[in-house]
């Protein structure tokens, strides 16, 4: 329960730094025009709605003990860090280039409402993937069943509904804010994201074998339906 507390209070405090970045990024002397546009002020509501919902609904103690053994792909601190200031390098260039007006895509408001939907589309396949993971892991785990292969919900999709989702959720904030350096930076941030996707593939590939091979000839890895 404390470990859970524990990550919970992380996820709050990673709330603060992004809008924090967001915020002062923009100017914190002009926070009604950020909110003005209604793409801009949507992404902010639903990029809060995302991260309450990840905080409240994903049983966070799962991670615990090991939990995620059957995944162990994030111990390269090196691409984990550069891929956290890609993150935030985007994040930060983004609405500046916005309100100043410096390096836009374009002054369309459909590039902002694109970029609202791919979004919408990216939070909802990551935190629906999250959510799901959690549960049947958590149940494989109390009922002693050893790890399986979750091949239902967003992963009978696609293989990796997570990263797909994140890769969306980059390219959308940019183009929220019509920013050509925020998207390029997004586009880096994602690079360490395919060499994790290709160490998980095989360690998957090893350890469920025969049903691995199954699953990768029904589902494709990033793109589904593609």
């Amino acid at each position: 329960m404390y470990y859970a507390v524990k990550l919970k209070i992380a996820i709050f405090f990673i709330a603060i730094v992004i809008f924090g970045v967001i915020f002062i990024s923009w100017g914190l002397d002009d926070i009604e025009g950020l909110l003005a546009h209604p793409a801009r002020a949507a992404l902010l509501l639903l990029l809060l709605a995302q991260l309450l919902v990840i905080m409240l609904l994903v049983p966070l103690g799962w991670m615990n003990n090991r939990l995620l053994l059957p995944q162990p792909v994030d111990n390269n601190t090196l691409i984990a860090f550069i891929g956290a200031m890609g993150v935030l390098l985007f994040l930060m260039v983004s609405p500046f280039s916005d309100r100043r007006e410096w390096m836009l895509l374009s002054s369309s408001d459909a590039v902002r409402y694109f970029g609202l939907f791919l979004f919408i589309l990216g939070a909802t396949f990551s935190t629906w993937a999250t959510i799901h993971l959690s549960k049947r892991l958590s149940f494989q785990v109390n009922n002693q069943q050893g790890y399986k292969l979750v091949t239902d919900g967003p992963f009978k999709i696609v293989r990796h509904p997570r990263d797909f989702g994140t890769i969306l959720v980059f390219i959308g904030i940019p183009l929220v804010f019509l920013s050509s350096l925020g998207l390029v930076l997004a586009f880096l941030s994602t690079a360490g994201l395919f060499e994790r996707i290709s160490r998980e593939e095989k360690m998957l590939q090893m350890q469920f074998k025969e049903e691995w091979s199954q699953y990768v000839q029904k589902t494709k890895c990033m793109i589904p339906w593609a």
